[in-house]
């Protein structure tokens, strides 16, 4: 998770593009900070205009090819051309000091990048990406052939999964009819479906390399009691609801699991739901709106489930019903950082740190800017100066940048994440939970004799799992905290979840760990070393774009994955086209076939795939005033248009498609020659498919 409170930042995928000899140079610029990135395509002597506010920078230009004698220049100037590296990636640091809009523009003569400020705001529009410069096959109505020898004998009755027409194996080949409402793709499975010994035993070997994982973001997904209040006095704004608790909840996933087994998903990821910090925090550069940890990522106490997502036989009914329908869940662990200090929070665990207490209403919860304020200016009323905030977390536990606490460092593990309080993972020290954690009402946070910071924290987090039968985790900031703390949890969580199936007199899969690694690609690093069986995959945003416009260009991308993931047996990405730090895919192109060829591309890769909520429908950015990722968090659509509902219909083609051949996700990637179309096998074991794609 990549947080942001009082600044703003562009979010996105990191660069990394796969070239491909069948597609023409495109430059990408990506705009990224420590935390959070976008990317944007150049093209020549067009301006992309970028809303940037004060602070560091990277930028990276990929995808000039070509030779050029250019040299990087020490610093960026305004209004001054700088020269890129041509095949080669260039990256310079940029700072901003003003805040406001900012344009950069390509010239392909003489491969340069001319950056300006903007003289007045530009006005704030939805950005629309042009469609993707790609040489694809040409679709041509009418009866194909396609040859399928190498995967089905003769004989063999195969069903085309969009059509539902049977077909027979003759002479090595069947016979299709492909549709352009379905992006110009064939899928063939076999109609003899595998015995139920043979899926066990294929499930035994894949470990999650079909996994189909559909994220939910817990607040925004769906409201089982509408409309209620929140608990621990927290508000609405009564204006765009941009960073308040909206009221999704733990009965609203399991209201709606039958939806979400629908579209294939075998794996559910839940955000965060253990208690959030209270009160709130100003958001955006601007402070223009109140942010509350609706997203579940400002932790206050890790052992409690936050009311405003429900209650623990919540989680329990959600976890079994689940269970019943064969999908696994995963709980989003967070080690790095607990959350922010709020007005809430300061009142009602009795901290004294606020300067003006005469001025402030009876409840700091219910505090709100006044003429000539933002909501920023909450901070004016607390004393960051005070020895009092020894009574916080305290030095022991975190570093921050408060009296008598540590400074935070400049290593991955012990920076300050978007200022968040940083963990002491690394400390040997023993230590004792602050008294107001342990006063918090219904923790189950406890002394321990000889516990250490790491001690705490992964007895707080696999406590779930061996009470709820919990069967993974995503890990957030994986980078952030030291690898022996990763090892830990992952054998630990592994021995919690064998008791609770002992208990339970069940069985399964191995505890799964899901790392996110900022901007890692899709090959084996050492973190597959550190207790993780897949890590997030930041490569395939991008590679969809092409792969969305013509599904040929996912040739190379499929072929790496595939011979990857062979090479190594513990090797395994998780693909994704939207995330919550990056960009919803809809937003992109606002093109619903673009985003039905995007689920093909991404339901149809080697390795696990993630489905952000709403992929499925094209959900659309919602507000997000000067803080762009919020908009990626908008609510879940249940009442659909029919385009919506056209796509939704094609999502569960596919995705079902995949669940129910492991081989899509787990097997050996196989081309078949075909002067005309995109031809693959995919085979693991007795499972077996072909795939087709006749073109555009």
């Amino acid at each position: 998770m990549k947080h942001k409170t009082l600044f703003t930042s562009l979010l996105i995928a990191m660069p990394s593009l796969f070239a491909s000899s069948a597609l023409l140079a495109s430059p990408y610029l990506t705009i990224s900070t420590t935390t959070t990135s976008r990317d944007y395509p150049l093209e020549n002597g067009n301006a992309v205009v970028v809303p940037l506010t004060k602070d560091k920078y990277q930028l990276t230009i990929s995808g000039i090819d070509g030779q050029c004698d250019n040299q990087l220049p020490s610093k960026i100037k305004f209004n001054t051309p700088i020269p890129l590296l041509c095949g080669e990636t260039t990256q310079l640091p940029l700072i901003i000091r003003f805040t406001g809009d900012y344009s950069f523009s390509y010239q392909e003569e003489n491969q340069t990048l001319l950056f300006k400020r903007q003289p007045k705001k530009v006005a704030q529009t939805a950005f629309k990406r042009p469609l993707p410069k790609v040489q694809c096959e040409a679709f041509i109505d009418g009866p194909k052939d396609i040859n399928v020898s190498s995967s089905f004998a003769d004989g063999t009755l195969l069903r085309e999964v969009f059509s539902g027409e049977e077909l027979r194996v003759n002479n090595g080949q069947v016979t299709v009819t492909p549709s352009q409402a379905n992006g110009g793709l064939i899928l063939l499975e076999p109609v003899q479906a595998l015995a139920k010994t043979s899926d066990a035993e294929i499930n035994k070997t894949i470990n999650y390399r079909n996994a189909n994982i559909y994220f939910v973001m817990v607040d925004r997904f769906n409201n089982s009691d509408s409309p209620k209040s929140q608990p621990y006095s927290r508000h609405n704004d009564n204006k765009q609801e941009i960073g308040t608790f909206h009221g999704g909840d733990l009965k609203g996933v399991t209201e709606k699991l039958d939806y979400i087994k629908s579209l294939g998903t075998n794996v559910i990821w839940l955000s965060p739901i253990v208690e959030q910090v209270r009160g709130f925090v100003g958001g955006g550069d601007s402070g223009s709106f109140p942010f509350y940890a609706y997203h579940g990522y400002w932790a206050r106490d890790f052992t409690k489930v936050d009311e405003s997502f429900g209650s623990e036989e919540d989680l329990k009914r959600l976890v079994s019903e689940a269970h019943k329908l064969g999908i696994k869940v995963l709980l989003d662990a967070v080690i790095n950082h607990p959350g922010y200090a709020t007005l809430a929070d300061a009142q009602f665990d009795g901290l004294n740190v606020i300067t003006t207490p005469e001025k402030l209403p009876t409840q700091w919860a219910d505090w709100a800017p006044k003429k000539g304020e933002n909501w920023h200016s909450f901070h004016n009323n607390i004393n960051y100066q005070s020895s009092n905030w020894k009574d916080w977390w305290g030095s022991d536990w975190v570093r921050t940048g408060l009296p008598g606490y540590d400074q935070p460092g400049s290593s991955d593990t012990t920076l300050s994440l978007a200022g968040l309080p940083d963990f002491k993972t690394e400390s040997t020290k023993h230590v004792q939970p602050p008294q107001w954690l342990m006063n918090n009402p219904g923790t189950r946070v406890t002394s321990r004799d000889s516990y250490t910071v790491a001690d705490y924290l992964i007895e707080w987090q696999t406590d779930w799992v061996k009470r709820f039968g919990i069967d993974g985790y995503r890990v957030d900031t994986v980078k952030h905290v030291e690898p022996e703390v990763w090892k830990r949890l992952k054998s630990e969580a592994t021995d919690s979840l064998e008791q609770w199936r002992t208990l339970n007199n069940t069985s399964g899969q191995p505890f799964w760990m899901m790392g996110e690694v900022w901007g890692h690609s899709a090959y084996r690093s050492p973190y597959f070393d550190d207790g993780f069986d897949a890590l997030i995959n930041f490569d395939m945003q991008k590679k969809l774009d092409k792969g969305a416009a013509c599904f040929s260009q996912m040739a190379d991308t499929y072929k790496h994955y595939s011979n990857s993931i062979a090479d190594s047996t513990d090797f395994n990405p998780v693909s994704y086209m939207s995330s919550h730090d990056t960009e919803l895919f809809f937003s992109r192109f606002k093109n619903y076939q673009m985003q039905k060829s995007a689920a093909n591309a991404l339901l149809l890769s080697p390795g696990a795939v993630q489905i952000y909520y709403g992929d499925e429908i094209a959900r659309d950015i919602g507000p997000f005033a000067d803080d762009f990722h919020q908009g990626t968090r908008s609510d879940m659509l249940w009442s659909l248009d029919t385009n919506k509902q056209q796509l939704l219909e094609h999502w569960k083609t596919v995705g079902q498609f995949r669940d129910r051949h492991p081989a899509v996700g787990a097997g050996v990637h196989h081309v078949i020659t075909d002067d005309d179309a995109f031809v693959f096998s995919r085979t693991l074991g007795e499972d077996k498919v072909v795939v087709a794609y006749f073109g555009r």
